[in-house]
């Protein structure tokens, strides 16, 4: 039980991870197609960096719709540069409520973001991320510290289609892909630069799930002993509807959203029950 827990806590952890990159393309392209963001401090033909500082509160922790813990929140901070021209750097950290030591790990991350029409309606983007654990129980081994994603984005001013795969590597090999429907509407704007929005996303999660099955031999006219195996099926783990609410006051960003895991299992034997949790971040935007 104790292997299953460290196995999801780490697993958690790559999607976490994942889930950062995801909203750092969030913010890279919500930037680079605002030009009142832009404009508000520089000419658009210029080139500026934009140094991003945010927090993040969950108040229940999730593997792919599975609970991990009793009722155990976790807060995620992020640092991250990017650059006009595409490129950015990253950081960010986990601390969970329940864990020893609470904080987790660490994640570094570099990447590339490129619009691909003038419109800025099609976007591809690309990204290294290496993880650093601090291990609850020094016996268990981490079998992926590196992640390569890369992602693809269609959007017009308020709906858009995004999909991306990570490929995991280290001490093992592993791809999930994950599309994603997204939403930006805008409720009202007051001031130059102020708005409240609505942000609605839908996610699906496709990765690999072990499962177990039982067997018997035969030996003669006699049936051995039955032994449990387990296989690798690749399938849909999760469905996520992500629904925010996310106020922008000058450089600041704040959003309160309300999260409904769908999950399933690709072991027929196994059913989770739909999850849901609420968080709560705040970001500051920094342009140069």
């Amino acid at each position: 039980m104790k292997s299953t827990l460290l196995t999801s806590i780490f697993l958690l952890s790559v999607i976490t991870g994942m889930a950062q990159t995801d909203r750092l393309d969030s913010l890279l392209n919500d930037l680079l197609s605002d030009e009142k963001k832009v404009n508000r401090l520089l000419e658009p033909d210029h080139s500026f960096l934009v140094l991003y500082a945010g927090t993040n509160y969950e108040n229940r922790t999730f593997y792919a719709g599975r609970e991990i813990g009793d009722n155990m929140y976790n807060v995620n901070s992020q640092l991250f540069l990017f650059s006009s021209k595409g490129f950015y750097l990253g950081a960010s950290g986990m601390w969970y409520s329940q864990l020893e030591p609470k904080f987790n790990n660490t994640v570094l991350l570099a990447g590339f973001y490129k619009a691909l029409n003038r419109k800025k309606t099609l976007a591809f983007s690309t990204s290294y991320s290496r993880y650093f654990y601090y291990k609850p129980d020094t016996s268990f081994e981490y079998l992926f510290n590196n992640n390569l994603s890369t992602g693809l984005t269609l959007k017009n001013k308020w709906i858009g289609i995004r999909l991306n795969t990570n490929f995991l590597f280290g001490q093992d090999f592993g791809i999930n892909f994950s599309p994603k429907i997204f939403s930006n509407i805008t409720i009202i704007r007051f001031g130059k630069y102020n708005s409240v929005r609505i942000e609605p996303e839908a996610l699906w999660l496709f990765a690999s799930e072990s499962v177990e099955y039982v067997s018997s031999g035969y030996s003669g006219s006699h049936t051995s002993d039955l032994s449990v195996n387990t296989k690798d099926i690749y399938g849909m783990l999760n469905m996520q509807l992500y629904l925010p609410l996310a106020l922008s006051l000058g450089n600041f960003e704040f959003e309160a959203a309300y999260t409904v895991n769908i999950p399933h299992s690709m072991d027929s034997n196994i059913s989770y029950p739909v999850s849901s949790s609420i968080s709560v971040s705040l970001g500051y935007m920094f342009i140069f």
